[in-house]
């Protein structure tokens, strides 16, 4: 849909998905179709093959929606990677988050811009429902995000909580709807880190701006045994979830505070964004920087030639 600025100007709410993909066949053509399916018409969907040597390309191949856009990459590393690729390719002022294995209700992104554009905010989230497959068909076992804290604090773990503090939180989810340069403003998607980083970014995008809500379950969220989540190699009971937990605290210390100083009235926004991109680039090899360069000027070409975005 066209919209139009008070002064008549035409608004820009272009949206770009990213859809990492990494052993995910079984999943990826309904995430692929909730997303081309969106209400909110003015969206591209880009899908990246994150080095899986088996390609989702041939589940793809019937869809000849020119809003799809196929990459891949050589090498898998991680989703927070794959959509920073993306990201640092467009010019689109909007970016939707959506695992591979996920999907979304037709109007998840245009609630969710309506929602963002109304309050002027940064982020805005939804509500989601986590299911599991059975026998007999999908089970809703929770439905997360729902609400939102009062005075800072509730109960429920999975409660949005617009309120920040010195300790360490998973305030809010990073499966929404994002202004793109929010997130460049506070050192892009990509942290260095394969699992775990969502929860900072999040906290992050808190400290520079504002996070909207939908109570509506417009994001549904598959509970499977061997995502990155739960699996005995990256889930909270591994070695790697509990380093990079250990540096993610350290880094939000660090953010949290520069906030204080910001909130104190000591220093500005720019200094508190400069202050937390630096804090970010530190965990960033000097490799990953310049592949992270190389593959973003790669799809941003594959960008052109489909006239999705301006040469």
């Amino acid at each position: 849909m066209v919209r139009h600025s008070t002064n008549g100007t035409r608004r820009d709410r272009r949206v770009l998905a990213c859809i990492p993909y990494f052993h995910c066949r079984r999943y990826i053509r309904r995430a692929v179709l909730s997303m081309l399916n969106q209400t909110h018409r003015d969206m591209t969907v880009v899908v990246i093959n994150d080095g899986d040597p088996q390609p989702p390309w041939d589940l793809l191949a019937d869809i000849a929606d020119s809003r799809l856009v196929r990459f891949t990459i050589a090498a898998n590393y991680g989703p927070y990677f794959a959509n920073a690729i993306a990201l640092n390719a467009t010019s689109a002022p909007y970016f939707l988050m959506q695992d591979a294995d996920d999907w979304s209700v037709p109007t998840r992104a245009s609630e969710l811009l309506d929602r963002l554009e109304a309050e002027g905010s940064d982020l805005a989230v939804s509500a989601q429902p986590q299911y599991v497959e059975t026998a007999h068909g999908q089970r809703i076992f929770d439905v997360r995000w729902a609400g939102i804290a009062k005075n800072g604090s509730s109960p429920h773990r999975f409660t949005v909580n617009l309120t920040l503090g010195p300790e360490f939180a998973y305030r809010a989810p990073h499966a929404g709807l994002f202004r793109s340069d929010s997130i460049r403003r506070v050192g892009g998607y990509y942290g260095g880190f394969r699992i775990g980083y969502d929860t900072i970014l999040t906290n992050h995008i808190l400290m520079t701006g504002r996070i909207s809500h939908v109570a509506n379950p417009l994001y549904f969220r598959l509970a499977r045994p061997d995502s990155l989540t739960h699996s005995p190699l990256t889930g909270s009971r591994s070695a790697i979830w509990s380093a990079t937990t250990a540096a993610i605290e350290s880094m939000y210390k660090h953010s949290f505070f520069w906030y204080s100083l910001y909130i104190a009235g000591k220093i500005d926004s720019e200094c508190l964004g400069g202050a937390i991109r630096n804090a970010v680039a530190r965990n960033i090899t000097a490799a990953s920087a310049l592949r992270l360069e190389g593959e973003a000027q790669k799809l941003k070409q594959v960008f052109q030639a489909q006239r999705i975005e301006p040469v």
